[in-house]
């Protein structure tokens, strides 16, 4: 402890050795860049995980302005000890475009939500949503191959699953989004990631037969907006995925509960990518989770 009473008194006020034990010269920051940043979970969920697996690492919530986006991106990526950046909204875009590398997935969709910085000071991106997702689904992720697949959302979330749906096999996707142009972007990055024609605009007048149902929208969460497909449709032989569903259980998948479909919600697609993100902080290939 220092000789100085009024700084032992502050560090054991902050109870510092117990709540960050090997904080020290040789830490590494994994910074979290959004606006607004007070609703991350990136923080609280990954350094338990950090510290589990003996990393001294740590993840730290920064809130950065679309007009200072730049500036501190320049700023962070000069520290040698930044282990990468923590992509969220507004910056995904934006972050793409400053890799120095991009995984496929964060290069079809032109996204990163997770940023690796190398010891030479390149920044490495990586957007792991996609592959959380299909993660997150367990031994229900089997049901995939061949299955018609209708997706409510083709923003960036979505086109990150339909990028990974592409390589699982599904027979059929079909598409609702208001967007038009995010709606043939998705729609066109599947099929060329699938090399054949199987995506394309949800038609429903043609019905609503489907074997997996996925809102990949904010639909339930915010706004009033309702999900398109009628409920007394679902079935107990479908799987239903709501990855708004954090906090707060959606329509969508309290009707997929009460039709006894399989379900699953956000925190699964969350709990699947976390631990996969925590692998690319610590400095592994992108894809290898910490465990």
């Amino acid at each position: 402890m220092s000789r100085f009473p009024v700084v032992n008194k502050f560090l054991g006020a902050l109870n510092v050795q117990e709540q960050i034990p090997n904080l020290n010269g040789h830490s590494r920051v994994y910074a979290v860049f959004g606006d607004p940043i007070t609703q991350v979970q990136t923080p609280h969920l990954i350094n338990p995980i950090f510290a589990a697996a003996g990393a001294n690492l740590y993840a730290v919530p920064f809130h950065v302005r679309s007009a200072d986006f730049d500036a501190a991106w320049d700023a962070f990526s000069e520290m040698s000890n930044l282990a990468g950046i923590g992509v969220t909204v507004p910056h995904k875009v934006a972050a793409c475009g400053r890799c120095s590398t991009l995984t496929p997935t964060a290069k079809a969709v032109g996204a990163v939500n997770s940023v690796q910085r190398g010891l030479d000071g390149r920044m490495h991106g990586a957007l792991f949503d996609g592959q959380g997702f299909i993660d997150g689904l367990g031994k229900a992720k089997e049901r995939l191959r061949d299955a018609r697949v209708l997706m409510v959302g083709a923003g960036g979330a979505g086109r990150a699953i339909a990028f990974a749906l592409a390589a699982e096999g599904v027979a059929r996707l079909e598409i609702i989004d208001p967007n038009a142009t995010a709606l043939t972007f998705t729609v066109d990055m599947f099929n060329a990631a699938k090399r054949s024609g199987r995506a394309k605009g949800a038609d429903a007048t043609g019905g609503w037969d489907y074997d997996i149902i996925i809102n990949a929208s904010p639909i339930g969460i915010k706004g009033a907006a309702h999900f398109p497909m009628p409920e007394e449709l679902l079935r107990r032989d479908m799987l239903v995925a709501d990855i708004a569903s954090l906090t707060a259980e959606t329509p969508l998948l309290q009707a997929a509960r009460a039709a006894g479909a399989t379900v699953s919600d956000g925190n699964d697609m969350l709990a699947a990518q976390i631990r996969l993100i925590a692998g690319f902080a610590a400095g592994f290939e992108a894809g290898t989770p910490l465990s």
